[in-house]
């Protein structure tokens, strides 16, 4: 029979035999340390690398939307308001743009053009591209020469056709189609076309921003500004190098091809993917020496993977890192990394010799101290043993708990605890109640007592439909990972789920622990359960089971409710219970009259504070109720981009609903027709019923509210 005196005997002599094997295992360890610290080592790096590139590239965006706003404060006007009568071209652009131009040229560091490319709008044909009228094309460019100098030039009232017509060129027709209305669009870098009289290797490498810009609304079009950018960061990379740090850095693109130089004679050129001179191809380094590590770099972007490889040149292995840079602003570029393995490995070698060492001295100490303390430990664990047998014939009296040893004291007395919480167990659920009460050392007994609180009552929409299109291991397995991730959002506000009902949730909170403004936290618990619910039907493992997405219902209410232990003496149910509780489980059923994910009552409008933004969807009578109460639609937090893109929405709803409880129902149909209104599931409702109200009007004593016939 194994006992611990034998156990550490045997166990000094198999550590003896292990150490070769720790050996190897302590190596292959170090290797992949060295993986993993190189690995973040350069993510750093490169993103500091496009962080420095992506802050060159927007000087070109911040210029355009300096822009916009100096033309929708009235500081600059536009092209568009100087335009003469119907039919006749706008008048010559003003001195004022272009002082603004050159003022802004000169405020923004790494500019080197401004262009404003204009003419009179007309239309746009049916592929989209703006048509224009026949006269009053013009540009206005301001931009720096070789030398530093500001200058300008201006084409004023070119003909359509004309050679130096303007609107001709591939910028602008680009920024001016109807589908890039509003796009900020960038080109890959090339020579700058301001210095074409120069030698390819004095001309500037630029890279251009340009954006169609319209006043008034969108309604007038001002013209195609353009913006021109060198990149100080692209001339630097690959030939800073810092004494002692063997890292290259660069930047390449998915072909393959260099876009920074590895030594300061590497030329520029025009070539095809292939690398091969081409009139009609991209401006790329063609370095004079490329060494084989740096060509293996350049062979893994052009797999088409990004991240960390490891590749060896000349019997020496290398580590490489690429990261794609400044998305939706270059063309596939990315930010590499190469550097010598053997750069990180002195220091790890170290760590091994070390870890060899204090296995050593553990392999002594186990010789020496653990032999002493086995029969010491083994009584421990006999009584430890005779407490477990015990609780597996459910024989849950207390024990002793003594031992000389700490560690053997603690186990035996969370042998005791788990005893409690055994107690407990046969009387409440759930478990996470009965785990609290365990750890309160209470008892748990018949009682109940009025508390604020705050209720959310959640149905995903369809489920019936989904369920009987699932087999049932396959929708056992999706609805425990929905309920995973409902639970884990509410949980994380503070919330106790206090019940599954099939697929639907009851939450509460405030009880049986207080919670700092519990109507605010469940407000937020329904927003992150939507937002989870949603990245839930959109992730691979979702998509892959073949799983449609789901949709929450959520019903929010705040009151003072019964809450407490119901049930029988020998099972209880910790619960709570109440007018308060029904509304909200009535609340998320309107969901489905009103087209409408969360709704909540005027009681939990009122208390959760003003960082949340609500809409008022009705005044209703719940099924079970006389009493009318408001219902309001929870939209998000306040501020949102998603939530300020509804305002015309709000603005038209709350007018057509304050228009029919003034009997205004024709007025109402009218506001609910604008195009905001148009496909909101809420004004649908409304309209349909302006219309069965002017059909048949509602008795005169009617004051707007609408009873729900059924739960």
């Amino acid at each position: 029979m194994l006992t611990l005196p034998r156990f550490f005997a045997a166990t000094v002599g198999v550590l003896a035999l292990l150490a070769g094997l720790v050996l190897t295992v302590a190596a292959r360890t170090a290797g992949r340390a060295v993986v993993q610290i190189a690995e973040r080592a350069r993510d750093d790096r490169a993103a500091r690398v496009a962080k420095a590139v992506e802050a060159d590239l927007g000087v070109g965006e911040r210029a355009i939307s300096d822009f916009e706003q100096a033309l929708g404060a009235g500081v600059i006007d536009s092209p568009a308001t100087s335009a003469g009568a119907a039919g006749h071209p706008p008048a010559p652009s003003s001195e004022a743009m272009l002082r603004y131009l050159t003022a802004e040229l000169i405020a923004v560091h790494g500019l080197t053009d401004l262009t404003l490319t204009s003419g009179v709008f007309e239309r746009y044909d049916e592929e989209g591209a703006m048509v224009l009228g026949p006269t009053g094309r013009r540009q206005i460019c301001v931009y720096r020469d070789p030398t530093g100098a500001i200058r300008s030039r201006t084409i004023a009232d070119a003909p359509a056709g004309a050679a130096v017509d303007p609107t001709q060129h591939d910028t602008f027709r680009a920024a001016a189609h109807r589908d890039r209305k509003g796009e900020a669009l960038w080109s890959d870098i090339a020579f700058s076309e301001l210095d074409a009289g120069l030698p390819e290797g004095q001309r500037r490498k630029t890279m251009t921003v340009q954006k169609a810009i319209f006043d008034r609304g969108g309604r007038l079009f001002v013209g195609v500004l353009r913006a021109g950018i060198v990149s100080g960061t692209l001339d630097r990379m690959g030939l800073e190098r810092i004494p002692g740090d063997p890292h290259r850095l660069f930047i390449a693109d998915t072909a393959g091809r260099l876009i920074t130089r590895l030594a300061p004679d590497d030329e520029y050129r025009v070539v095809d993917l292939s690398g091969t001179p081409d009139p009609d191809g991209d401006l790329r380094v063609q370095p004079r020496t490329l060494p084989a590590s740096m060509a293996a770099a350049l062979a893994f972007a052009r797999t088409g993977h990004t991240g960390g490889t490891r590749f060896t040149d000349a019997g020496e292995p290398y580590l490489a890192t690429l990261l794609p840079i400044a998305a939706g602003r270059t063309q596939d570029w990315l930010v590499g990394i190469v550097v010598p393995e053997s750069f990180y490995v002195g220091a790890l070698t170290t760590a091994r010799d070390h870890l060899l060492a204090l296995l050593a001295v553990i392999v002594l100490a186990i010789a020496a101290v653990g032999l002493l303390g086995a029969r010491t430990v083994g009584r421990g664990v006999a009584t430890l043993v005779r407490s477990t047998e015990a609780m597996r014939r459910f024989q849950f009296e207390a024990g002793p708990v003594q031992s000389p040893f700490g560690e053997v004291r603690d186990a035996l007395q969370s042998v005791e605890r788990a005893k409690t919480a055994l107690r407990a167990m046969v009387k409440y659920v759930p478990v996470s109640l009965v785990r609290r009460l365990y750890e309160s050392g209470h008892e748990p007994v018949l009682s109940a007592e009025l508390t604020p609180v705050s209720v959310m009552f959640t149905d995903i929409a369809d489920f019936t439909t989904h369920a009987e299109s699932l087999p049932p291991a396959r929708l056992a397995a999706a609805l425990g990972s929905y309920l995973a991730a409902a639970t884990a959002a509410v949980e994380a506000t503070g919330g106790m789920v206090d019940k599954y009902i099939g697929d639907a949730l009851m939450v509460l909170w405030n009880v049986p622990s207080p919670v700092a403004a519990h109507p605010a936290a469940a407000c937020r618990a329904a927003l992150a359960c939507a937002e989870a619910t949603a990245a839930l039907g959109t992730s691979p493992a979702w998509r892959g089971a073949g799983l449609p997405p789901w949709r929450t219902r959520f019903g929010l209410h705040t009151d003072r409710v019964l809450v407490g232990n119901f049930g029988a003496p020998d099972r209880l149910s910790y619960t709570a219970m109440g007018d308060g509780v029904n509304l909200a489980a009535r609340l998320e059923g309107l969901n489905k009259v009103y087209g409408t994910t969360i709704l909540v009552s005027q009681a939990l409008r009122d208390a959760a504070g003003d960082d949340f933004a609500f809409r008022e969807i009705d005044r209703v009578a719940v099924k079970g109720k006389s009493h009318a109460s408001a219902i309001f639609e929870l939209l998000g937090m306040k501020g949102e981009p998603a939530v300020l893109a509804k305002q015309p929405l709000l603005d038209g709803y709350a007018r057509a609903l304050q228009a029919t409880r003034g009997r205004h129902f024709q007025a109402a149909l009218t506001l609910l027709a604008r195009p905001e209104c148009q496909g909101d599931p809420p004004s649908q409702v409304l309209a349909t019923r302006c219309r069965a109200w002017l059909a048949a009007p509602p008795p005169s004593d009617w004051d707007g509210t609408w009873v729900a016939t059924s739960k």
